[in-house]
């Protein structure tokens, strides 16, 4: 009995000593998840704008409720750089509407929305309802609100290039590819192929409301940016645990022509995150679409705090960057231009003299530290370790004497 005592108070030693060295290895790699994975967008606040641009009514371009939205876009967006273009197109007077972060800073990441709703529901069940406008709850302002919550956190995240939010005007008042996404048009009409060029990503949100979300891939769509979207899905569910990324068909494509073709077709690399089944057990371009159940109840804040988390995601991390990069080229890409490429410069952002591309004092000061920190930490591991052994070793000795 005593010598089984003995026993269990060695391995509880063993385990006192060895349990704080894991809970610090543990407590490093959540401290590294927490940094990375802090995503703030609010699904919730989002939802609040989709309800109040539905009270606005009908969204019209020219109408009265058109203009009350784009004044109460320019409110929630103290500190943007705002213009408003106007544009005469098929009898319509269309705005489109953008708001700008780090003007001036280069490498212009743009997130598109369109604010205008459709002019008739001509898919309800209801014939005589099929000539009266929609209120466009997910097929028109849940893009609108995720850009607004999302402009509220990138003030915080110290980014070092521009933001453009772009809410499009005109995007839904058609009934063919020739009379649909009116204002995109007219913004790439009007765009130099230099100003073009200096846009990194355009990336569109249309439709990603829906409680029941179902995405896929769309086409026309830019590959590498593509890839980057997946890779920000994934990161999200698997490394933050913050969604469950079953709501994205990694496998399947929609072919959608919407408010990002412009951009394509510009040479800008462009994707539309769009779910073209809105509604339970939808099928493409069914359910709710273009009818007039598209109302603010059948929009989902969680399903708002995905996408955001996306965009949100893939700016921190930088994924909406260097899409224009080569594949073949990327591994020589030297932001600090130290002569070091940035796949195997430790210190990517900062120029260094060192062969890991940080600089050499800081390079010798950290690593003197770190050596330091190892061999004491080794030193008092090793000593723990032959203590407990000894230990162990003294009680089976004693044990197999008759001592205990």
């Amino acid at each position: 009995m005593a010598s089984s005592m003995r026993i269990g108070i060695a391995a509880i030693l063993a385990l006192l000593i060895i349990l704080p060295s894991a809970t610090f290895a543990e407590g490093d790699e959540v401290e590294e998840l927490s940094a990375d994975c802090a995503l703030f967008f609010d699904g919730n606040v989002a939802n609040e704008s989709v309800q109040f641009q539905t009270s606005l009514g009908p969204r019209l371009p020219g109408s009265a409720a058109s203009s009350e939205l784009r004044e109460s876009i320019k409110s929630n967006l103290t500190g943007w750089d705002i213009t408003e273009k106007t544009h005469h197109v098929n009898g319509m007077t269309l705005t489109n509407l953008f708001a700008t972060w780090n003007q001036g800073a280069g490498s212009n990441v743009m997130f598109a929305a369109h604010y205008d709703t459709r002019h008739k529901g001509d898919r309800d069940s209801n014939v005589s309802m099929r000539d009266k406008p929609i209120l466009g709850a997910n097929d028109g302002a849940s893009g609108v609100a995720v850009l607004i919550e999302l402009a509220r956190h990138i003030p915080a995240m110290n980014l070092s290039h521009e933001v453009t939010l772009f809410f499009t005007d005109g995007e839904d008042q058609g009934d063919d590819h020739s009379t649909y996404v009116l204002g995109a048009k007219a913004w790439a009409e009007n765009l130099s192929q230099q100003d073009a060029d200096k846009i990194e990503s355009f990336i569109l949100v249309d439709m990603i409301g829906d409680s029941d979300l179902n995405l896929r891939k769309t086409k026309q769509g830019n590959d590498t940016l593509w890839n980057r979207t997946e890779n920000t899905i994934r990161h999200i569910d698997e490394v933050c645990d913050l969604n469950d990324s079953s709501y994205f068909n990694f496998e399947d494509y929609d072919f959608v022509y919407d408010d990002h073709v412009p951009a394509h077709e510009m040479g800008i690399p462009a994707i539309d995150i769009i779910d073209i089944r809105f509604g339970e057990g939808a099928e493409a371009w069914g359910g709710h679409w273009h009818t007039h159940n598209d109302t603010a109840d059948k929009v989902s804040a969680e399903s708002l705090q995905k996408i955001g988390y996306i965009l949100e995601s893939g700016l921190i991390s930088g994924a909406w960057l260097d899409i224009r990069v080569p594949v073949e080229k990327w591994f020589e890409k030297d932001t600090d231009e130290d002569g070091v490429f940035d796949i195997i410069d430790d210190c990517p952002d900062t120029f260094g003299e060192g062969q890991d591309g940080c600089p050499i004092e800081e390079n010798v000061e950290s690593q003197d530290e770190q050596d330091s920190d190892d061999l004491v930490i080794g030193i008092l591991l090793m000593a723990c370790i032959l203590l407990v052994c000894g230990n162990l070793a003294w009680i089976i000795f004693a044990d197999n004497r008759g001592e205990g």
